[in-house]
């Protein structure tokens, strides 16, 4: 039986910062089909808010999707409908879309193939749309004024499929609007790449919490970075914590937290710190948080009652394994600044040991491999229906953390 899930990709704009997720459901089906399930389960499984946070999200529907009565189930002003390509387009259609948007719903083109005769087959809909999404991988060569003709239309211009950093740069020049696509998870390489001041001592205070040291000299050490202590602190506060009672001091969080999930957070920290100064860096923390979620939760599901020791080494292999985009710097340079164990840095490089298949499983939800997730599901005698839930779980969590940035 194929795994069903709910996926999401984001959308970000020409700063990097996070504005929407494109959202997918991997079952199998007709489009609408597919679309009526993904929308099922935002209305009633697990909620809108509960995928989405604060951000809008794009929904995949076909020229018969656009009539069906659960079009009206989501709030129209969190969702864009966008149109597949392979649509119909004809006059039913067009006089369904200018009521519906009369009434506030949203509406995108998919994946759009940038051709004459696109643009004149989808003509009629244009003043119904809000957004285009540019199929990059599908357009060939576009030019700004292309882009330029098409905001004059009224929509915002989207780039999707988007796989390198050079491809990015490009549709940044010619004038798009808004950015999907694999690139946010492939590193960025930089002549001189180089830690800050505040990420260096979080380095440092993240290797004494390895290390053992007394409390007395880890609370030192902590007082000493004011600025790394106050945002410690903050973060502890959020949300994402959901602590009785706020903590005050370092001691306080040190004995309320213990060791171990304070490296965690500590890390975190780190990657906050890159993302301060790099906006581009924003959609990279939340895929953070998101995968380490994932590797915890997928240790539970294979062992029920994993030690602390366990869960801490999921979450690390999660953890680090974006770190170098993060930060423009080799990868294998940064694990030993940590001093990350040979094990570890084994699961990373190569997807040795358990930890090495967890993360690949990780992986292969992110890519949308149903043979990988398939096969790790199979080994471990795990049912296809634990999916959806343990993802949607992960999404609430990464939501929580985006709030919680600001």
């Amino acid at each position: 039986m194929v795994s069903s899930y709910i996926g999401r990709q984001p959308i970000v704009n020409a700063r990097g910062a996070l504005v929407a997720y494109d959202l997918f459901y991997s079952g199998q089906g007709s489009a609408a089909h597919t679309t009526a399930t993904l929308i099922n389960d935002l209305q009633s499984a697990f909620g809108i808010d509960r995928i989405l946070g604060k951000r809008i999200g794009f929904i995949r529907a076909d020229h018969h999707f656009i009539f069906h009565e659960l079009l009206e189930l989501l709030p129209k002003e969190r969702v864009v409908y966008a149109l597949l390509e392979e649509s119909i387009i004809d006059e039913k259609l067009n006089d369904h879309l200018k009521k519906l948007f009369a009434q506030g719903y949203r509406f995108a083109l998919n994946d759009f193939a940038f051709t004459p005769e696109n643009i004149e087959k989808f003509s009629p809909v244009f003043p119904y749309l809000e957004f285009v999404k540019i199929d990059i991988s599908r357009s060939g060569r576009i030019k700004r004024d292309d882009i330029e003709r098409l905001k004059q239309l009224g929509v915002s211009v989207i780039g999707s499929k988007i796989e390198s950093h050079d491809i990015h740069a490009e549709c940044v020049a010619k004038g798009f609007d808004l950015f999907q696509g694999y690139f946010i998870s492939k590193p960025k390489v930089l002549e001189n790449p180089s830690f800050s001041l505040n990420q260096e001592s979080v380095i440092q205070l993240w290797n004494m919490l390895q290390c053992e040291v007394e409390i007395d000299e880890l609370v030192k050490a902590f007082e000493l970075n004011h600025m790394v202590s106050l945002k410690l602190i903050r973060f502890i506060n959020s949300a994402v914590f959901s602590l009785r009672n706020p903590v005050s001091s370092i001691r306080h969080v040190l004995t309320l937290m213990g060791r171990e999930p304070l490296s965690r957070w500590i890390m975190l920290l780190m990657f906050s710190e890159a993302q301060e100064s790099n906006q581009n860096s924003i959609p990279l923390l939340l895929m953070v948080v998101n995968r380490t979620e994932l590797m915890t939760k997928l240790l539970g599901l294979v062992n029920p009652n994993p030690t602390k020791g366990e869960m801490a080494t999921a979450y690390f292999v999660g953890m680090l394994s974006l770190i170098h985009l993060l930060f423009h710097i080799p990868h294998r340079d940064i694990l030993k600044r940590l001093n990350v164990a040979p094990d570890i840095e084994r699961a990373l490089f190569e997807g040795d040991g358990f930890y090495g298949e967890l993360l690949t499983m990780v992986r292969a939800i992110e890519m949308l491999d149903s043979e990988g997730i398939e096969r790790f599901l199979a080994k471990h005698g795990l049912e296809y229906t634990i999916l959806e839930p343990l993802i949607a779980e992960a999404m609430e969590k990464v939501n929580q953390f985006d709030e919680a940035m600001g």
